[in-house]
């Protein structure tokens, strides 16, 4: 069953309900389909295309493996702001790198700041890939130089900085660190709840100390955001810090803690998922299961394979980088060593990114890898 099939099945009546038990056959739906999808709900109700997209948003929660991006794309396009807002959500965890564009310019001029705010939300994952290395690096610039543009307009409202400033966050830097600390001092929650969510993604441990007195704030938001994110800043020092919230009222917060502790790992940290085993919260039980249980795992693993082991895997007489070389002869490595290009006669082309190759749009590694005019309107200027 395809888009036409779907479309035909629709009933005439726009107040009639719609039968979503067909949803899933537009799961994949090819560009110049989702934009035909896109043309023709302009004519319906806009509950009706809200409805729709709200129920694409939650099939894919619950079927991983279906996708509705191209018509999500759409969604971003149309008139009625919820639906651009629900069509955002459906892309969060998208990794199409021509999305940037579209996210930039939704974040900086659309009228509606709850969409704006939300842009700059969708933006956190592909700000992650970015920074990862899994990005071009123009698309790294790009995505940093809109955001921290959001973060300098003084003219913007605070509920779209925070938004930025938490995906932002994943490039760290200098340039963050006052961002970081107004938003924490400011006195405003919410603020105090995005910077410590922000300090989380940085990785750098020079924020610890600034979340482990949020462990215990009044605001149960707060103290999930800084349990969370001493577990990607803390070490064994910080596990004592989090005996509280493993004990904390609130059983989200509990459940932040488990995985904190985990993440930091070691010893101390497992003694203290231990103590949990006999909780009477059911969650709580199963999670420090499964933590004690990972943490096992990386042990047994980390003792299997030795160093021993790893030279005898991997040869323990490389010469040459990336070549196993034992057991061959001298003259043979030496021939090798010899065939290995002077690095100042080397072009950098497919192998590196010069500054030609950049502006032709092409990645490192792979000389075929051209960024070609699009077949949807997501990647041009």
């Amino acid at each position: 069953m395809g888009l036409d099939e779907f479309l035909n099945a629709l009933p005439e009546d726009d107040g009639a309900p719609l039968n979503y038990a067909s949803l899933p056959e537009l799961s994949g739906l090819a560009n110049p389909e989702a934009e035909e999808f896109g043309r023709l709900w302009l004519e319906w109700p806009k509950e009706r295309v809200l409805e729709l997209v709200r129920r694409m948003v939650t099939l894919c929660e619950e079927q991983p493996d279906v996708e509705f991006e191209s018509i999500h794309k759409q969604g971003l396009l149309h008139p009625s702001p919820p639906v651009r807002l629900s069509s955002l959500a459906g892309l969060e965890e998208s990794d199409d790198r021509t999305l940037i564009r579209p996210l930039c310019r939704m974040m900086t001029s659309d009228p509606s700041p709850e969409v704006r705010a939300a842009a700059a939300e969708t933006l956190v994952h592909l700000a992650s890939l970015a920074q990862a290395g899994k990005l071009a690096p123009r698309d790294e610039k790009s995505i940093a130089g809109e955001l921290f543009g959001v973060l300098e307009n003084e003219n913007e409202l605070d509920a779209v900085k925070l938004k930025a400033l938490e995906a932002v966050s994943a490039f760290g830097g200098d340039r963050l660190t006052p961002f970081l600390e107004a938003a924490w001092s400011s006195g405003d929650l919410s603020a105090r709840q995005s910077s410590i969510y922000a300090m989380g993604r940085t990785s750098d441990p020079k924020w610890a100390d600034r979340v482990v007195e949020d462990l215990e704030h009044d605001m149960v938001a707060v103290r999930y955001e800084a349990t969370m994110a001493i577990g990607e800043l803390g070490d064994e020092s910080h596990l004592h810090a989090l005996e509280g919230p493993l004990d904390d009222e609130d059983l989200t917060v509990q459940l932040a803690a488990i995985s904190a502790v985990e993440r930091i790992g070691g010893d101390i940290a497992k003694s203290l998922l231990e103590l949990r085993l006999v909780s009477s919260e059911p969650r709580v039980v199963e999670l420090v299961q499964q933590a004690l249980e990972a943490m096992k795992e990386e042990e047994d693993l980390d003792e299997v394979v030795t160093p021993e082991m790893a030279r005898s895997m991997f040869g323990a007489g490389d010469t040459l980088p990336g070549v196993d070389t034992e057991g061959y002869e001298a003259a043979e490595l030496e021939g090798w060593a010899n065939a290995q290009p002077d690095p100042g006669l080397v072009d950098d082309f497919g192998t590196g990114v010069t500054e030609e190759a950049e502006e032709l749009g092409l990645d490192r590694g792979d000389p075929f890898d051209v960024d070609l005019p699009p077949q949807d309107p997501w990647d041009h200027d």
